[in-house]
């Protein structure tokens, strides 16, 4: 006989029911692990496409940017020996080539500073930054020329600066640069009797060149002549240091 208390052996007893959490938690490890594998993944397809772009060879638009960045930074690195050398070849109006000699290097100075108020309103505009100035007296010792190498914003900005300087009047260009103690003393800017210039990079050459002993230059006669063929022919001496270069990728700045 059974007692009301016990259900009998032909009664089932209901299933212990399992834990809903069991397979949220395992369901959250396999999200989990997929979003491990699709990081490892990526980071990994990142990496090897960074080494991708590391290794690769420069394009030719990309080495002449690079060149370009170069040649535009040479003043600042290059020390100022090196842009304003000891001696420079030059031609006289009758086409002999001599040594100019280097009197002194001035140091950078403003646009502003180094050129007349009516020279710098002309290039105020074009990002005209920095002049680099140096004196060179002729072989004779008779000439002085002062040279500016104005640094722009770029080779247009350069080219339209050299443009409407060349086009003043020697007294509304270049200061003259003078030092004292040495043969150009007297070199100011009244002697100034001309001026020229060439651009090349985002570099404006000019020079303004008189007679050291500084008497003002007679217009129109053998004299103009001669400062003008020494300064045409000095300047593009002092280029290919700025702006001379050969193929951008065998350059040793930069790597392609």
């Amino acid at each position: 006989m059974t007692t009301p208390l016990d259900p009998g052996p032909w009664v089932s007893q209901p299933e212990p029911t399992a834990s809903p959490s069991v397979p949220r938690r395992r369901s959250r490890r396999v999200v989990f692990v997929a979003l491990l594998v699709v990081g490892v993944l990526l980071i990994a397809g990142g990496a090897a496409a960074l080494v991708r772009e590391l290794t690769r060879k420069a394009t030719t638009a990309e080495a002449n940017a690079a060149l370009q960045i170069e040649i535009a930074s040479r003043w600042e690195r290059l020390p100022a020996a090196k842009i304003f050398p000891a001696t420079l070849p030059y031609q006289d109006s009758e086409s002999n080539t001599m040594d100019a000699r280097l009197v002194g290097i001035a140091p950078p100075a403003s646009c502003q500073a180094a050129l007349e108020p009516a020279g710098y309103q002309l290039v105020r505009g074009l990002g005209c930054t920095t002049m680099l100035r140096a004196t060179y007296v002729d072989a004779s010792g008779a000439i002085a020329i002062t040279i500016g190498i104005a640094v722009l914003r770029s080779t247009r900005a350069a080219r339209l600066a050299t443009s409407d300087a060349v086009s003043l009047a020697p007294g509304d260009g270049l200061h003259a640069l003078t030092f004292g103690g040495t043969v150009t003393d007297q070199f100011g800017d009244a002697a100034r009797g001309v001026q020229g210039g060439l651009s090349s990079g985002p570099y404006a050459f000019l020079f303004t060149a008189g007679f050291t002993d500084g008497q003002p230059t007679t217009a129109a006669t053998q004299e103009e002549t001669e400062l003008q063929s020494i300064g045409n022919t000095l300047v593009p001496a002092l280029e290919s240091v700025l702006t001379g270069h050969g193929k951008p990728c065998n350059m040793k700045d930069i790597t392609c």
